[in-house]
């Protein structure tokens, strides 16, 4: 134990001299054919009476939670987990509603899966962890940071969200320098969204358009909408998503997700974040631009943050999900930050 201790504390020594303050950008390098979690075994545990999916990797050094985004689960995480696991006791679980969890027809908010997370880190893990949220997972890890800082070493943000779902919430100031075009649009956007709301919540239209949207061509063809390397839009992947969308609950925990509230947005709870973080962006997301005030807020957030060391990567050529799409970029990024905590 007493030489394993020596050798982190070296590997962290080494990495805080390697590293200046505000990181570098990282040059895009294709995905290898990494181990994948994909045929590893899920364990489960129960949360509120709700069975919770989770794959795990890795026996010693520390914890590392790992949260997808909307409408995946823990199998885009197929080439970070067994990677992460060879330093790290990593978990990447499945939010309720998603993947092998369970999709109850309940109310779904972010500090829902707040804390799912929290339950999951206290009685799983049982030690303070590093989260890495990929989306709303990211955002899922913010709420977590600021509500249960003995829960959380660290939290690292891939492409963050600003609400749960498309209703994010509106900040004063949040297009202020843009185009009068951007302001305009904000207006009828709310409006759709409150029509789409209204629809979704009618169930013999409903379900007809979650029908559509569920099948394999529609999954296929927006993945590949939003991932930079094609190869990587693959029938596991494809299958996954498809799988859980035909599970009895799918449909409820569908309308719920998409109709319920957005939340706080980032900015709002970052005042009570005290953790060191790690910003990692996508240059071509097109999900949360690195140009809009969401994506300019986290860019800048290294230089306006003063309670904790704050660190930001922008990925070139990258999308919305690069720890599935190029994952040895987001592999060598968390492993060379989590040494130097």
């Amino acid at each position: 134990t007493t030489s394993r201790g020596a050798a982190r504390r070296e590997r962290a020594s080494a990495g805080r001299r390697r590293r200046a303050r505000a990181m570098p950008t990282r040059r895009r390098t294709r995905a290898t054919a990494e181990a994948s979690t994909s045929d590893e075994e899920v364990k489960y545990h129960t949360w509120r009476g709700h069975r919770v999916g989770y794959r795990a990797s890795g026996d010693e050094g520390r914890a590392i939670v790992l949260i997808h985004g909307f409408g995946v689960s823990s199998f885009q995480f197929r080439d970070n987990v067994r990677a992460l696991g060879e330093r790290h006791r990593v978990y990447a679980l499945d939010l309720v509603g998603f993947g092998t969890s369970d999709q109850p027809d309940v109310p779904y908010a972010m500090e829902f899966w707040r804390d799912q997370v929290i339950d999951f880190v206290e009685n799983v893990v049982g030690e303070p962890a590093v989260l890495v949220g990929n989306s709303i997972g990211s955002l899922a890890a913010v709420h977590v940071a600021a509500e249960s800082p003995k829960t959380t070493a660290g939290i690292a943000l891939i492409n963050c969200a600003g609400g749960m779902n498309n209703k994010v919430k509106r900040l004063d100031g949040d297009f202020d320098g843009y185009g009068w075009q951007y302001k305009a649009v904000v207006p009828i956007f709310s409006v759709v969204l409150a029509i789409i709301d209204a629809v979704l919540k009618v169930e013999p239209i409903a379900k007809p358009l979650f029908e559509s949207v569920r099948g394999e061509e529609n999954v296929r063809g927006a993945l590949a909408n939003v991932y930079m390397n094609p190869s990587r839009v693959d029938d596991g992947l494809v299958n996954s998503i498809c799988g859980a969308a035909n599970r009895e609950g799918a449909f409820k925990a569908f309308v719920n997700i998409l109709t319920g509230p957005a939340g706080p947005r980032p900015e709002e709870l970052m005042p009570r974040v005290a953790c060191p973080m790690l910003i990692l962006w996508g240059s071509k997301d097109t999900i949360t631009p690195l140009d809009f005030p969401l994506g300019q807020y986290f860019l800048n957030l290294p230089k306006t943050r003063q309670t904790s060391r704050t660190d930001f990567i922008q990925f070139e050529g990258e999308g919305h999900c690069v720890q599935d799409d190029n994952p040895k970029l987001v592999n060598d990024a968390l492993t060379d930050w989590v040494a130097a905590l």
